[in-house]
């Protein structure tokens, strides 16, 4: 049985997991085991990344409210998102008990009846802020089964010493022998990528020795003992850290040394004037002949690859690339497939696209649809790849997900004035002693619980003056996301839908109860959990 060593203890079984959050609910025969659909994993993830952003993007890149590249799959579901903190503060206001994991009620989670059976995309659109998941959480929820605490990295929630949580990556490389990969534009030690490598009671904890910080940092396990086969990521000290002060930051001096020194990866880095993606590119093919593991290691001031910004070009979208040294989220795509294709074993890759979180949690219009633009070109270019020819990669036995962990920032797009291809409506900052939300800290909102601006009224870090989108919160909001599905297995996940919820609706943690029936990793635990 697979145990997450990484943790410093140890860990329950990922397995577990989908026997105690749902994954019963819906699938797995009595006997545990069953043949594998899928052996490999493409999961890509819009970080922040609400259905109105789908639809914005969309509209500037194509001219329509469905032209991205996922939302041509015929396999689609709504996916609710919430934590253990958003269902105890739901079950304080409703005098309910608090969350346990044997006992506990869906709709204190998300209630689709109050808040809808879909995304909402009408009129009559506006999600309230309130309570809502934080990163950390939400991809723990998809890497590992289980619902935590805000901020908790595969860790179980009221974080007992022992709380490692193996997650299914983990698990289908111990047991089958597969690759894993992490790709991401946010610092590669960051909430979301590490949620599916290391194991950690705090999200911030990303390197031994931050803040005085004396136990096993995330970017330390993820490069001393998890060791995937790819990670790449931001997180660079080049022009975030570059005096290695250990009040801040993504990695430490000494392991910044021993990572460039490593035997195991072929260690590329942002170099000024040096094009990321090629680098990037050689790098790869360096791994894959020498047989060794490859790391990326990119970014800018705040640990972020720079965030590509759309332009205002009416009938001819333009999407500005804000500096070549950092590779494009394609480019980056491209190089982890080149170095987990040829598996025999198959692999499991986590692809995230972070800057549309951040961009929502600044109300920055141009900059989340061109950071959705960037995902976009990532999706096609990993679905090129699984149709090129000569190579054992094909639809028969991978599969491709595309979703977000939570929304952010609740973008409203006015119906009465609907934006057409390429264009964008007048953006203006607003004074910096108007402002009602800051705009540049590490976590923008997150530490709040997505509970967002307490004011009668929310003031926008930018003006919109013409009205055609106007935001709700610098925080997450608690609405339910989309779920694309194309290739092996697709149909595993649409199964899912219906069984907490009404209609299309599924929950994180049945994500990951997909993940493991389509990689054929069986029944995960003994004990179903008690919905009522």
């Amino acid at each position: 049985m697979a145990e997450a060593r990484r943790s410093g203890g140890r860990a329950f079984p990922a397995a577990l997991a989908v026997g105690l959050l749902g994954a019963s609910l819906f699938l797995l025969p009595a006997c545990g085991r069953r043949a594998p659909e899928a052996k490999r994993v493409i999961l890509f993830i819009g970080d922040g990344m609400s259905a109105q952003t789908e639809v914005a993007a969309s509209r500037y890149l194509r001219g329509t409210d469905d032209g991205l590249a996922w939302q041509g799959f015929a396999a689609r579901a709504h996916v609710s998102t919430w934590d253990v903190n958003v269902y105890n503060a739901n079950a304080r206001r409703s005098g309910e008990r608090p969350y346990s994991p044997s006992s506990f009620k869906p709709v204190l989670g998300y209630d689709a009846r109050a808040d809808g059976r879909a995304p909402r995309t009408g009129a009559v659109q506006r999600f309230p802020p309130g309570p809502a998941t934080d990163s950390a959480s939400a991809a723990t929820a998809m890497a590992t089964g289980f619902k935590t605490d805000s901020g908790n990295i595969a860790w179980l929630p009221g974080d007992p010493p022992e709380g490692g949580l193996t997650t299914v990556a983990e698990e289908f490389r111990e047991r089958r022998g597969a690759s894993i990969g992490v790709v991401t534009t946010v610092p590669f030690d960051h909430a979301t990528p590490a949620a599916f490598v290391s194991h950690n009671a705090s999200r911030n904890s990303y390197y031994t020795g931050i803040k005085g910080y004396h136990g096993l940092g995330i970017a330390d396990e993820i490069i001393l003992r998890t060791k995937p086969e790819v990670v790449i990521g931001g997180g660079h000290p080049i022009l975030d850290n570059p005096g290695f002060d250990p009040k801040r930051g993504y990695i430490s001096e000494t392991l910044y040394r021993a990572l460039r020194a490593s035997p195991d990866y072929v260690f590329v880095e942002r170099r000024a004037g040096q094009d990321g993606g090629r680098a990037l590119a050689e790098g790869a093919a360096a791994a894959v002949r020498g047989g060794r593991k490859l790391f990326g290691l990119f970014g800018g001031r705040g640990g972020n690859f720079e965030v590509p910004l759309a332009e205002d070009s009416p009938g001819s979208p333009r999407v500005a690339t804000a500096t070549e040294e950092n590779p494009s989220l394609a480019e980056a795509t491209l190089a982890a497939l080149e170095c987990l294709g040829p598996d025999p074993d198959g692999f499991f890759l986590v692809v995230e696209q972070g800057d549309i979180d951040w961009a929502n949690h600044d109300n920055d219009f141009r900059a989340a649809v061109g950071s959705v633009a960037d995902l976009d070109g990532a999706v096609r270019a990993a679905m090129a790849f699984v149709d090129r020819p000569g190579d054992a990669v094909d639809w028969a036995n991978t599969v491709l997900v595309v979703t977000a962990d939570h929304a952010t920032g609740a973008l409203h797009l006015d119906p009465a004035r609907p934006l057409g291809r390429g264009d964008l409506p007048r953006q203006e900052a607003r004074l910096e002693e108007e402002e009602a939300a800051p705009r540049h800290g590490s976590d923008r909102g997150v530490a709040a619980n997505g509970v967002g601006i307490k004011a009668p009224e929310y003031l926008s870090p930018f003006r919109y003056p013409d009205g055609e989108v106007s935001y709700g919160t610098s925080g997450h909001t608690n609405e339910l996301v989309n779920l694309y599905v194309k290739g092996a297995g697709a149909r595993i996940f649409m199964r899912a839908r219906g069984k907490w919820y009404p209609g299309l609706i599924m929950d994180n943690t049945q994500v990951n109860a997909a993940l493991r029936r389509a990689l054929g990793l069986g029944r995960a635990g003994r004990g179903a959990a008690r919905v009522s």
